[in-house]
This record gives structure tokens, C-alpha cells and sequence, in this order.
């Protein structure tokens, strides 16, 4: 069955990760995405742990085809502009002033192609006051407020996950797709405006809305407190967590799996309130019980109790879970110049009708060019 983009043409002039992840979404619904590259350079993440099949590299860049082309040589403007001629959306995450000095902005392009879908990720946004300076993940992360949430200001430390960059591609996704639909009513594109801070902002909705109301600036904390969320390592070392949230059923199955029923009418935690204003002597008093057994033990009395609790997994083991695998996890794809296949974790969604595909590898620096200059030569015949 087609997917749900098939015959949307998308141009991605991005690199690193916010760019090429919007697209590589676009493309498992079907889009044929084409990632147009500098000769001899490209993506610089095709030289961070492999020759363009790293994993790094492999996993923003699946079902996309390569293109080598120098935007500022006459010959490849002239491919570029007819290539936008065709296409129906295209991403790009440059600064301001490369998309400037390379004409690229979308006054320019949109003259060529008024139905074009433009997508213009930026680091602050076209209008920033922090001017032309690079953005990156950990910029975006701190300057969003974000890091604040996940770590000690007085001892920071980063997150071992580029945050910003996958939620600003998520949102360019969204963008691109709204856009797209709405250009069936209009038959008219339109510019798809974000950035690492905007988007890393508003993924923040919990905090603003917190700090917008008056309850000052919320910290690493905060939300454990609130969401009465616990992290514990057990007595053989393993680390698990517990959600106990709003419903007091879960608290009073606690208290029975840790065989302490006399802390549920205990006045300093008897209600969620009390519990929110008493989460650190909670956890402590938690943390001390749970080191008495294993995480085996304890998960087995709290699951059968209908705790909401989970070990903490690294990566690799979530991924020999069986509800992942169910989801066809890993995706495996051969491309044949790499020495092995290459594994990726799937599409986040699934759709019944118009399903998700996995059909190209990772491509090679230019490894369709030629391909794809033919077909547009072929189709303006």
C-alpha cells in the first residue's frame, strides 16, 4: 500500500540533526525525499563514526536520496532551481546568512514554485536578537529553560540525548504537514517558520505554564514532587522507577507491597498534598526499604499491586524488549557498500491504511545524482 506521502517530493538542504530528522519522518510516510549535499563535503555528520554509514548519520538519514550539488556554481543553481520547481516542500536548517548568501530564503524560491511548502529551521529565529550566531542542541536545551529541568544548576551536567534538535525536527514535521494540508483547500504553499528555541519553549508547556502563573521558576524537582515520581537503585544494585501520580489506590498498593501499611494514614503522607510537601523524606524513607531486596522482588509486588513501575533500561536493552521488537524494531537496511547491514530503531506512529516503509538505506555523498537530474530531465520532456 502507498504511503500516506506518496508522490510528495521533498528537498532537504539541511544538516546535522533538526533538518534531516524532519524529513526522514516525511520520508517513512512514503515522501521521496531527495538531500541535497555540498560535493565532496556534505552532511558533516557523515564523517562523525563512519564513512556515511555511521550510526550517527544512519539515523536521521534513512529513504532519501542523495544529490552533490554546488548551489553556488551556475550549473548547480540551475539543477537546485529546477529540482524547487518540482518539489512540493523543502527543509532547510542554514543560518540566516547562508540562506541569504546562497539565495534561499523563501521570497526567492517561492517565486520560482508558489505552491512550495518551505521550512526554515533557524537557531533563535529570523527575528532573534541573538543576531546570526550558530545554534546548536545544548544551546537550545539551556537557552529554553530545558536544561534547568533535567539537571543541578549548582553541578550541571548534559543530558545523553540531543533534546532540542529532535523536538524542533518533530515540530518542522508538524509544520510541513499542516502546511501541506492546507494547501489542498488554497492550492497555496506557504513558509514553515521554527527554531531550536521556540520549539524547545513550547515543548516546555509545563514549566511556562508553572512560571507563567506566579509559582516561580520550576526546577529539576519540581515535577517529581508534583507528579509523585520516584528513582530508586535496589539492594542488588538495579535501578528502577515508580509513578504513583494522582490515583490514591496506588500509593495505598505501595504501602502494602513494601509491607509497611501503617504509612498510608500517616499524616506526613497520607494524602497527595502531604506527599508533594514531604516528597524528600518520602524518597529517603522509600529509599532505604527498597535497598533490602532486589528490583526483581520489588517490581514483582508492586506490578502485582497495579503499581505503575519500571525498571530503567539503557537503550540496548529496551530494544530486546518484546513489545518494542513487536513494533518491528530494529528496522534493518542494506545498502551494498557497507559492510553489514545497517539497524535503526522504526517510525514512531503507525497508520492502518497508508502505512510506514523502510526502502532506502542511508545514501552514499551523491550517490543519486545523476538519477535524479534524469528524471527531471525526463519529466520536463
Amino acid at each position: 500500500m502507498a504511503g500516506a506521502l506518496d508522490g510528495v517530493l521533498v528537498l532537504e538542504v539541511a544538516g546535522y540533526l533538526s533538518g534531516p530528522y524532519a524529513t526522514m519522518l516525511l520520508g517513512d510516510l512514503g515522501a521521496d525525499v531527495v538531500k541535497v549535499e555540498r560535493p565532496a563535503r556534505g552532511d558533516a555528520f557523515r564523517k562523525w563514526d563512519g564513512a556515511g554509514f555511521g550510526p550517527t548519520f544512519a539515523s536521521v538519514n534513512r529513504n532519501k536520496r542523495s544529490v552533490a550539488l554546488d548551489l553556488g556554481s551556475e550549473d548547480g543553481r540551475a539543477s537546485f532551481e529546477r529540482l524547487v520547481r518540482r518539489a512540493d516542500v523543502l527543509v532547510c536548517n542554514l543560518r540566516p546568512s547562508t540562506l541569504a548568501s546562497l539565495g534561499l530564503r523563501y521570497e526567492e524560491l517561492a517565486g520560482l514554485n508558489p505552491r512550495l511548502v518551505y521550512c526554515a529551521i533557524s537557531g533563535f529565529g529570523e527575528d532573534a536578537t541573538a543576531g546570526d550566531r550558530p545554534g546548536y542542541d545544548t544551546i537550545g536545551q539551556a537557552l529554553s529553560g530545558l536544561l534547568s529541568l533535567l539537571t543541578d544548576v549548582d553541578a550541571p551536567e548534559l543530558p545523553g540525548i540531543s533534546i532540542a534538535d529532535h523536538v524542533t525536527g518533530v515540530f518542522a514535521c508538524y509544520g510541513v504537514l499542516a502546511a501541506l494540508f492546507a494547501r489542498e483547500r488554497t492550492g497555496r504553499g506557504q513558509k514553515v517558520d521554527t527554531s531550536l528555541l521556540q520549539a524547545t519553549v513550547s515543548f516546555v508547556q509545563e514549566g511556562a505554564a508553572r512560571a507563567l502563573a506566579g509559582g516561580g521558576a520550576p526546577a529539576r524537582g519540581s515535577r517529581p514532587a508534583s507528579a509523585q515520581a520516584y528513582a530508586f537503585v535496589a539492594g542488588d544494585g538495579l535501578p528502577f522507577v515508580v509513578h504513583l501520580s494522582s490515583p490514591p489506590r496506588f500509593w495505598e498498593g505501595l504501602a502494602e507491597a513494601i509491607g509497611h501499611d501503617e504509612l498510608r494514614d500517616d499524616p506526613r503522607f497520607a494524602t497527595r498534598p502531604a506527599r508533594v510537601e514531604n516528597y524528600d523524606e518520602l524518597r529517603t524513607l522509600l529509599a532505604g526499604i527498597f535497598s533490602e531486596a532486589t528490583r526483581e522482588e520489588w517490581l514483582s509486588r508492586l506490578t502485582a499491586r497495579d503499581v505503575p513501575c519500571a525498571p530503567i533500561r539503557t537503550v540496548a536493552e529496551a530494544l530486546q524488549d518484546d513489545d518494542v521488537r513487536a513494533f518491528g524494531f530494529p528496522v534493518e537496511l542494506r545498502h551494498p557498500a557497507a559492510d553489514g547491514p545497517t539497524l535503526l530503531a522504526g517510525s514512531p506512529v503507525r497508520l492502518a491504511e497508508t502505512p510506514v516503509s523502510y526502502r532506502l538505506p542511508p545514501p552514499l555523498l551523491g550517490e543519486h545524482t545523476d538519477e535524479v537530474l534524469q528524471e527531471l530531465a525526463g519529466s520536463e520532456r
